[in-house]
């Protein structure tokens, strides 16, 4: 019991050494922090939405139609960000927003990351056909330009989010395939692996128990950075009507609601659109500080 208990104490302190070292790397990347605040104060508004946002984000007041922000001459502290053509509260609007763009990131990132896992490791283990099958289907889809497959595949699927995000995730896969194979190579001919292999691990193991773990600090930067792209790639479908469908407060849905306004009442599209811009700026900046905490060769460029 005592040898137990020392080896899980000694399993904690060398987790807690290796997130001190992380936070470290990580917090000298000053973008990253303030990209890494944004988005956790965006993530609070995101859970909480039910109980922050001034009204029902459907909601229409008629008696209030494309009224300005309270910046603006005209503007009102009852509606802080004005409301749009229909009369409904923009800031409302911009709230239940930010709980589309997470949902749609998490939703694409989940079914990119499990998906490219599973098909990067088996290219990897099972060299010859099936590694060719599996990496020529890749580049057949890297081939196209991202967002017109992915416009093309949502106009099969039909316009909604759900179908937005599928094709979304689908154009993204091929990344997290070659990256996750690439990496899965490099670990194969170490030495733990060839041990692994002595002692009769099975294939299994071997994949998602050794080699799979010091593969992830490249695919979680490479998740951030699509998550980012992802919810870009959203907003760019709910633009040209092929995403979210009205009256759904998404932020790309809500530019397309306004834009026949943009001269008379900029600030319509502004709005959503610089949500969209510093969402995704933050999201990168927070890539590029998992970058430089995660990658060993990024430590050793800077040392």
């Amino acid at each position: 019991m005592n040898v137990e208990t020392s080896t899980n104490q000694s399993q904690q302190s060398a987790f807690m050494a290796v997130m001190a070292s992380f936070w470290f790397e990580f917090k000298q990347n000053k973008g990253a922090l303030y990209g890494l605040v944004f988005i956790s104060i965006l993530a609070f508004i995101a859970i909480f939405a039910d109980f922050i946002s001034p009204y029902d984000p459907i909601e229409q007041y008629r008696d209030a139609l494309k009224l300005p922000p309270v910046w603006a001459e005209g503007g009102t502290w009852t509606h802080i960000f004005g409301t749009d053509a229909l009369g409904r509260d923009q800031l409302s609007r911009m709230i239940y927003g930010s709980r589309y763009s997470f949902y749609i990131g998490f939703i694409v990132i989940f079914f990119c990351l499990t998906i490219g896992i599973v098909l990067g490791l088996i290219a990897a283990f099972n060299r010859g056909f099936i590694e060719n099958m599996i990496m020529r289907l890749m580049d057949i889809i890297l081939a196209f330009p991202s967002l017109l497959m992915a416009l093309a595949l949502v106009a099969i699927l039909g316009p909604s989010l759900e179908n937005a995000m599928i094709a979304i995730a689908v154009v993204f896969i091929p990344h997290f395939v070659r990256l996750t194979r690439a990496q899965a190579l490099s670990e194969l001919g170490k030495d733990y692996v060839s041990s692994s292999k002595t002692m009769g691990a099975s294939t299994f193991r071997l994949m998602f128990i050794n080699v799979l773990p010091n593969c992830m600090p490249p695919l979680i930067v490479q998740a951030t950075m699509s998550f980012s792209s992802a919810i870009l790639d959203a907003a760019a479908l709910g633009f040209l009507g092929m995403g979210a469908q009205p009256p759904s407060p998404e932020w790309g849905t809500m530019l397309a609601d306004s834009r026949q306004y943009i001269l008379s009442d900029p600030w319509m599209m502004g709005v959503p659109g610089l949500a969209i811009l510093f969402t995704v700026l933050s999201i990168n900046l927070i890539g590029d500080g998992l970058r430089d905490a995660l990658d060993p060769k990024m430590k050793t460029a800077k040392s």
